[in-house]
């Protein structure tokens, strides 16, 4: 069947990447900017990611004849040169605490969270760009996953089983599962990403008992709901049904590769998920201080979304400029 073809791109999936990847924009912008309400769940879109990357991953490295050595230097080949290209630039905007700066640039460097405790109190895991929390936990379930790709279906099974508890108890008792950027969540984070991460996995290994699948613009509308849905007194149950049902069924359904102009859209918004989101942070903070060097007072709405379509122009600039460049060199080097 052509669904398991080696080398597919499953680009609807791509699509609903960008898609997520705008939403943590919107719902973090809205958060700087006073808006709460614009995306109130768009922190969901990461689960939404680590749940693509389960899929993604079993895919591209489930059976592939490579070493964990091998895996992870393929892995940082794709995640590092924008890592290192947020913290420097992080280091150069950040204002607060300018001494500690050199420590906090050569862990970002080394992707090495903070995770013990400053007397300042501190507590972003990356302060350099704060974002990159979940980049950190998706390399490491990532590296923890490759030893146990083979892993039995019944102990895949088992451990999505043990977790479902777990993670129904973190929901309830933090009111969803936000969790992630700082140090006071370490823990539960890591079972964050696990969590979806076995899903998606898991939704690799289920596809040839399902075959249904949905237009990617429907699922594009489906997610952004999702994000966009206000909060309520039973926040914990949604988020804890969107990660653990709705996301699973989301990926499911987009697995394919839509042709013509939605197959076009759906190539380009995958291909700027990544810089959006790493980028989004600093982009925004380099947008402002140029906006107060100018005179600017307030997060006005015009300035807000001014600044959005900058940073999006900007992550496609730093992805054709900076990123695929590099890494065509590091992939070049390790040949």
């Amino acid at each position: 069947m052509r669904v398991y073809e080696a080398g597919r791109r499953y680009e609807a999936l791509d699509g609903l990447r960008g898609v997520a990847a705008v939403g943590v924009m919107l719902y973090h912008i809205g958060s700087w900017t006073g808006r709460p309400w614009l995306v109130p769940h768009g922190y969901l879109a990461v689960d939404f990611f680590f749940c693509l990357s389960g899929f993604v991953l079993a895919h591209a490295y489930g059976a592939r004849p490579i070493s964990w050595l091998g895996f992870m230097r393929q892995r940082l080949v794709r995640l590092w040169p924008l890592i290192a290209l947020t913290m420097l630039g992080g280091a150069f905007v950040i204002i607060q605490h300018r001494e500690a700066v050199p420590g906090w640039l050569a862990l970002g460097l080394l992707m090495i969270p903070r995770i013990w405790i400053d007397e300042n109190g501190f507590s972003p895991l990356f302060p350099l760009n704060p974002p990159a929390w979940s980049l950190f936990f998706e390399l490491a379930v990532g590296a923890a996953w490759f030893p146990l790709r083979r892993l039995s279906v019944l102990g895949h099974v088992l451990l999505v089983v043990l977790l479902l508890p777990v993670m129904l108890y973190v929901a309830h008792g933090m009111g969803g599962v936000l969790t992630g950027w700082d140090r006071g969540t370490f823990v539960i984070s890591f079972l964050r990403t696990l969590f979806a991460f076995l899903l998606g996995w898991g939704c690799y290994r289920m596809q040839a008992f399902v075959a249904w699948t949905a237009p990617v613009w429907v699922l594009a509308i489906l997610l952004g709901a999702v994000v966009c849905a206000p909060w309520t007194p039973l926040n914990w149950l949604y988020d804890f049904a969107c990660v653990s049902i709705v996301f699973p069924l989301m990926v499911l359904a987009g697995r394919q590769d839509p042709t013509g102009l939605v197959g076009e859209v759906c190539r380009v918004a995958g291909a700027i998920s990544y810089p959006l989101y790493a980028l989004h942070w600093l982009g925004w903070e380099l947008l402002l201080r140029a906006y107060r060097a100018l005179g600017g007072e307030g997060y006005p709405a015009g300035f807000a979304i001014t600044a959005m379509l900058l940073i999006v122009i900007g992550a496609w600039v730093v992805l054709k400029v900076y990123d695929e460049p590099v890494r065509r060199r590091l992939r070049a080097l390790g040949a």
